[in-house]
């Protein structure tokens, strides 16, 4: 298995018919869900490990971790739609993963949870008014529980200041900051353009020892 092998594996997913804007369900392009899977593999953050997926919607950051290996991964969604048809898309692979694999209905900002090795997540941007902070919520979240976070954000001029200010108070540092287009594609009726192209971040923390 490589890179470009499990972005074809990850295009194969069907798509969720019915996404909510109010919960800002974007599906995370199949290149950018296998370029950080990938990225933390190569670190040794997926073999072996127990891997939350906060947010997880469609489960495609948990599919991939499982394809590389990973332990267990569980993943974290406040609309059970959305995880009855991850349910459905995991079943087509005939139980292969069906021990290494939980979904779980909950809300993020209720959770509380047991420590696992790596977090994965591409939390709500905050792009819609009652969404504001959540990104910020989310990360605060998983710094609770993991010791290496893989989370993607909307670009702000302030942004970087921010995350590095809440990682500093939980211990953690930034190891690796990169820019990546996340593209969206026409899906819902405010929507004007074929494809929005959103200036993200994508962050990997480790808590420092």
């Amino acid at each position: 298995m490589d890179k470009k092998s499990l972005e074809l594996l990850l295009e194969n997913l069907p798509r969720y018919p019915f996404p909510r804007r109010e919960l800002e369900q974007y599906e995370t392009p199949s290149w950018i869900v296998a370029h950080i899977i990938w990225y933390a593999f190569m670190i040794g953050d997926i073999l072996d490990k127990v891997v939350l997926d906060l947010g997880c919607g469609g489960f495609r950051f948990g599919y991939a971790a499982l394809v590389l290996g990973a332990k267990l991964v569980i993943g974290i969604d406040l609309d059970d739609n959305i995880l009855l048809y991850a349910e459905k898309n995991m079943s087509l692979y005939n139980g292969l993963f069906r021990s290494k694999y939980v979904l779980i209905n909950t809300d993020v900002r209720e959770l509380v949870f047991n420590p696992v090795d790596t977090v994965v997540m591409n939390p709500p941007f905050g792009v819609y008014k009652k969404n504001r902070g959540l990104d910020l919520l989310f990360l605060n979240k998983a710094f609770k529980i993991a010791s290496s976070i893989y989370t993607i954000h909307k670009f702000s001029n302030r942004l970087d200041t921010l995350v590095k200010e809440l990682a500093e108070m939980n211990g953690f540092k930034i190891v690796h900051r990169e820019i990546i287009d996340f593209e969206i594609p026409m899906m819902y009726e405010t929507h004007r353009r074929k494809v929005y192209r959103v200036k993200t971040v994508f962050y990997v923390f480790r808590k420092e020892v």
